[in-house]
């Protein structure tokens, strides 16, 4: 925060607080500048601590416990209680937000939103006041000494993670490294660990500068990684491949990295899949062998997006793969020691079963999970004498054998499998862990997403709410994943549907994780497109489960859903205005002056959009909100916002502009680097944008043109989200206990 806008606004304070109708003075009298020179190191302390101050007026006497942070609030009240309780009035409210007293206004001015005060009466009694003043005094000097400390609940590593995973998925850039930050400083990961989601982060967005400057680039390259982290160097290493590539500009180029995937089940993206048929091709493997196996995986279309990669791929009706006589024991050791694993199971399928080559089959099944591996391990053990194998097979596959024994089995089955009545909590926990697992690879294959789209439908419909949550969120992960992995492949509109339904007629719990999660969902399906037909279903569906999110606390959720429904809702569609008024009915004068400021006036537009007038008492005119009024950008301040999401955008605009109007405020929706886009991040004086609803392209264009210069991100897609965005770029700027 500035420090002379710091300095104003406490001097300002202090003139309007001991003004009348306080009758005491801020000069002149010893006791009082003590009082007020604790109070004003209080407020300057970093971070800024409560402080209590005296009122006198019609000969009674008041104190005034001002809290700078509404996080301090019940443990300020417990204080007073314990120093001063038995000899005032404290009932334990504190002073009302809409409270029009002078002083009153004068804390509020100070403070913002972000604080509250309490508001002591003295009885008249000499002995009642001097024991509260000292008893504050006290208090005072205590918290000085200890200041609050916030209660910071670790969350569950795995949720982190998890939400980690979904930002990168929803391209939110800002949120992801927030996450990541929180991630990097958790003991509970290990330095690798911290490693591989660094470069995950960095590979998502494709900060390939960055990468190549990272520090422990080289140890990446070295340690022992999960497929994520291969995938991440894969992406790096073919950005920065020229668009026409040989196999020998490949090798040059990556000769650093090695065999980054050295199964076609480890591929993750589609830059992966070039890397694995480029490495294969180089090493002198078959073309017809190399897109076989893309095929079999579902990564030859993307393998074959790279024009250069797919005149070196032929892809013949069938590809001979039938073992033919022994095998070359210097070709399987040349393919083990350069990690290339389906080279090294395409000698071995040439090979005649023996016990002495099972443990080398047994460790490329377990690594690769690949049908190709589980087949042949399949075909050995019915060719060998199961009595002299079996303490072979039992020894390798003891921490890996649940996994494999999902690989093997149908991926529909096993999810039914793995919510069958009678299998325990233990058992079911370790099936879905394995079900995550193998997703990617699993429904990138021919048919398999539609399998287990067509069993998870019933299967939501016939389960209990607690094991209907857990379903849900496999599926999300599932669907997640994919989508990270290859983005809208065919049937992923299936299971995403699937999702929506089993989560609207089955899930009461009220979860806020799994209904934001949802949101990101049903923004991805309707961005891929939907007919009017499928879309009222799917509002449908939503307004069906919304019931435990019609309160106060969710309306930020809920206005956010609308807009997602209104940017893409086809012509035709007619169920949204039902979805959207059962939400924005629910505001009206009851509750509306204990919502936020700017969810108020979203809910305002939207409301008008669907013909509605919200039932809130007007407003004075020129009166806004204590929030807003703090702050105040000169005349002709550049606010530029930039969002997808065009209709969000023009909301936020019109919000800012009824708040600030003497404020420049324009939208920018481009999905390539145009002139304009470019000319605003260099112009603007605060540039707000919406990476949940942006075009990566226009993004990278906008952070490169805007050099240093700050950008602050939405939280979500919709116009609250970009206003509190432009509200936190103010305060940043001008401070926000700004007049």
């Amino acid at each position: 925060m500035n420090p002379t806008l710091l300095d104003t606004a406490w001097a300002k304070f202090i003139a309007a607080f001991f003004s009348l109708p306080n009758e005491i003075s801020a000069t002149g009298n010893d006791a009082v500048d003590r009082i007020i020179a604790q109070a004003e190191a209080a407020w300057f302390a970093n971070p800024a601590s409560p402080f209590a101050l005296p009122v006198r007026a019609s000969s009674w006497t008041y104190w005034y416990v001002i809290c700078p942070d509404q996080d301090q609030q019940l443990w300020i009240r417990d204080l007073i209680q314990a120093y001063v309780g038995s000899w005032t009035n404290f009932s334990g409210q504190p002073v009302p937000e809409d409270s029009d007293l002078p002083l009153d206004q004068a804390v509020r001015t100070l403070i913002g939103s972000q604080g509250c005060s309490y508001r002591l009466l003295i009885p008249r009694d000499a002995n009642a006041e001097a024991r509260v003043r000292q008893g504050l005094v006290r208090m005072t000097r205590s918290l000085a000494a200890r200041p609050y400390r916030r209660i910071n609940l670790a969350l569950p590593l795995g949720r982190l993670i998890g939400d980690f995973w979904d930002s990168c998925a929803s391209g939110a850039e800002a949120r992801t490294e927030e996450i990541l930050n929180v991630l990097e400083k958790d003991h509970r990961l290990s330095r690798a660990n911290k490693l591989f989601l660094r470069l995950q982060y960095l590979a998502t967005f494709e900060h390939w500068d960055r990468l190549e400057q990272f520090e422990e680039l080289s140890d990446l390259t070295r340690l022992d990684r999960p497929v994520m982290a291969s995938d991440a160097l894969a992406r790096l290493a073919m950005a920065r491949l020229p668009n026409t590539a040989s196999l020998t500009d490949f090798v040059q180029t990556t000769s650093a990295y090695g065999c980054l995937l050295g199964s076609a089940t480890m591929i993750r993206s589609a830059a992966g899949a070039q890397y694995y048929a480029y490495w294969s091709l180089s090493t002198g493997e078959s073309a017809e062998v190399v897109a076989a196996r893309l095929r079999e995986s579902g990564w030859l279309d993307q393998a074959n997006g790279r024009l250069d990669l797919a005149a070196l791929l032929s892809v013949p009706d069938a590809v001979d793969r039938t073992p033919t006589g022994d095998p070359d024991l210097d070709e399987l050791h040349l393919a083990l020691d350069g990690g290339r694993l389906d080279a090294a199971i395409e000698v071995l399928g040439r090979a005649t079963p023996s016990a002495t080559l099972l443990p080398v089959l047994l460790e490329l099944v377990t690594k690769t999970l690949s049908n190709r591996s589980i087949r042949l391990l399949q075909q050995w053990r019915e060719q060998l004498v199961e009595s002299d194998i079996q303490h072979i097979v039992s020894g390798q596959l003891t921490t890996s054998g649940y996994q494999v024994a999902i690989a093997s089995e149908p991926l529909g089955e096993t999810l039914k499998a793995a919510f069958a009545g009678g299998i325990s909590a233990t058992e079911r926990a370790r099936t879905t862990e394995g079900l995550r697992a193998q997703a990617v690879p699993r429904l990138m294959q021919a048919g398999v997403l539609r399998e287990v789209v067509d069993v998870a439908r019933p299967l939501s419909r016939s389960l209990d709410s607690s094991l209907l949550a857990d379903l849900i969120d496999l599926l999300l992960d599932m669907e997640r994943d994919l989508f990270l992995a290859a983005g809208d492949v065919p049937g992923i509109q299936g299971l995403r549907l699937t999702v929506i339904e089993a989560w609207a007629l089955g899930d009461d719990s009220g979860d806020r994780h799994r209904a934001t999660r949802l949101l990101d969902l049903v923004a991805r399906t309707l961005t891929t497109g939907v007919s009017a037909s499928v879309f009222d279903e799917l509002v449908e569906n939503l307004r069906a489960g919304w019931t435990a999110f019609l309160t106060d606390a969710d309306l930020s959720l809920g206005l956010e859903m609308i807009e997602v429904l209104v940017a893409t809702r086809p012509d035709a569609a007619v169920e949204l205005p039902t979805f959207a008024t059962q939400i924005l009915s629910r505001v009206g004068p009851h509750n509306a002056h204990r919502i936020n400021a700017v969810l108020l006036e979203t809910a305002k537009l939207l409301a008008s959009d669907f013909g509605l007038e919200l039932a809130i008492p007007p407003q004075p005119d020129g009166q806004v909100t204590a929030t807003i009024s703090q702050v105040r950008p000169p005349k002709g301040y550049f606010v530029a916002i930039y969002s997808l999401v065009e209709s969000a955008a023009n909301r936020a605009a019109a919000i800012v502009r009824h708040w600030y109007p003497e404020t420049r405020v324009e939208i920018f929706t481009d999905k390539v680097a145009s002139t304009a886009l470019r000319s605003a991040a260099k112009q603007a004086d605060l540039l707000v944008i919406a990476d949940r609803a942006a075009a990566h392209a226009a993004t990278d264009a906008l952070k490169k043109a805007r050099g240093r210069k700050p950008i602050h991100y939405a939280l979500g897609k919709g116009s609250a989200s970009l206003v509190e965005a432009v509200l936190t770029g103010f305060e940043a700027v001008f401070g926000r206990k700004a007049p």
